[in-house]
C-alpha cells in the first residue's frame, strides 16, 4: 500500500461543480484519445512516477525540453500507472521509464478529478503483463528502452534480469562527479567529466561481459565510486540504464542532457545527431 494505508473512495464534490469523470472511461478508451502514429513519426512513451519524494511533473518538463528540437518525435507521457497498457507501446519506437515498485500513492484520475478530501491509491506499473509486454517489444519488435534512476527498484526479478544488473541502494543526497567515461561507446562520445550538484547515487553490478559500462559516479561525501550507466543489445532491441535523475540538478546538467539525447538515438538504432545544447562545462 506504500505510505498510505487503508485508503478508500468516496464522493467529495458536494457543491455541484461539473468535472469530467476520468474513471468513467476505460483505460483503452483513454489511450484511444491519443492519435495513431503518423507515417514517419517517432513515438516515444515515457512514464515518470510521482510520489512524496519524486517530482514526476518536474521530470517531464525537463525531459521534454531535451527533445524539443525533434519536431517529428512525439513524446507521450503516461501520468498514472493505470493508464499504461501493452497496447500503448505496441508501436512505440522508444520507452523511457523512471518508476520504482509499488502503486502510485495518489490516483489523480479518480472520478472526482482534482478535488478530494481523502486519498485514493493508484495502480502499480510492474505487473507481470506489463513486464512481459515491455520485454517482448524490445527483444522481438526492436523497441528501444531507457531505464532511468529508480527503475532499478522495480522489484520485478524478470525485469531486472532483462536489464542485466543487480541494484545497489543510494544513501544521502550529495554532489556527484560523473567519471570514467567510456568514450569508445557511441552514447558517450564527446561527453566530458562533469558534476551533478546534488543527487542520489544509485549503483549497479553488471552481470554479463557483453553489457557495456557507460560511466561511473563518484560521491563527494561518501567517496564511493560506482557504475551508474550501462548499455546492451537485447534481441532486436537495445537497453540503456542511466541512474542519475532524482533531482532537477541532474536533468538540467547540459552533459547529462546530451547523454539522454544520445542514449535515445542509440537505443532506437538511429544515427546520433548532435545535441543542439551540447556543452561540457568542465572537461572535454
Amino acid at each position: 500500500m506504500g505510505f498510505f494505508n487503508k485508503v478508500r473512495r468516496r464522493g467529495v464534490l458536494r457543491a455541484g461543480l461539473p468535472l469530467i469523470a476520468a474513471d468513467t472511461a476505460s483505460v483503452p478508451s483513454v489511450n484511444a484519445a491519443i492519435s495513431p502514429k503518423a507515417p514517419g513519426e517517432t513515438k516515444v512513451i515515457a512514464i515518470f512516477g510521482t510520489n512524496d519524494s519524486h517530482n514526476g511533473i518536474g521530470y517531464e518538463i525537463n525531459v521534454r525540453k531535451i527533445f524539443e528540437s525533434k519536431e517529428d518525435w512525439r513524446l507521450i507521457f503516461v501520468r498514472a500507472n493505470k493508464l499504461f497498457t501493452p497496447e500503448l507501446i505496441s508501436d512505440a519506437d522508444l520507452l523511457i521509464i523512471c518508476q520504482m515498485k509499488g502503486a502510485d500513492p495518489v490516483d489523480f484520475f479518480t472520478r472526482d478529478g482534482g478535488l478530494a478530501d481523502t486519498i485514493v491509491e493508484g495502480a502499480s506499473l510492474w505487473t507481470d503483463t506489463n513486464v512481459k509486454a515491455i520485454i517482448d517489444n524490445v527483444r522481438n519488435r526492436g523497441m528501444g528502452l531507457i531505464a532511468l534512476h529508480n527503475t532499478i527498484l522495480a522489484g520485478n526479478r524478470q525485469f531486472m534480469d532483462f536489464l542485466d544488473v543487480r541494484e545497489i541502494m543510494h544513501n544521502e543526497l550529495e554532489p556527484l562527479w560523473v567519471t570514467r567515461i567510456n568514450k569508445n561507446h557511441p552514447i558517450m562520445q564527446g561527453i566530458g567529466k562533469f558534476m551533478i550538484a546534488n543527487d542520489e547515487q544509485f549503483a549497479v553490478i553488471i552481470k554479463s561481459k557483453s553489457t557495456a559500462t557507460l560511466f561511473e559516479t563518484t560521491a563527494i561525501h561518501e567517496k564511493r565510486q560506482v557504475i551508474s550507466g550501462w548499455a546492451l543489445d537485447s534481441g532486436n532491441g537495445r537497453i540503456v540504464g542511466l541512474l542519475p535523475g532524482h533531482t532537477m540538478d541532474a536533468y538540467q546538467a547540459p552533459e547529462y542532457q546530451n547523454i539522454i539525447w544520445r542514449a535515445a538515438h542509440w537505443a532506437m538504432k538511429r544515427t546520433i545527431e548532435s545535441y543542439p545544447n551540447a556543452k561540457n562545462r568542465y572537461y572535454n
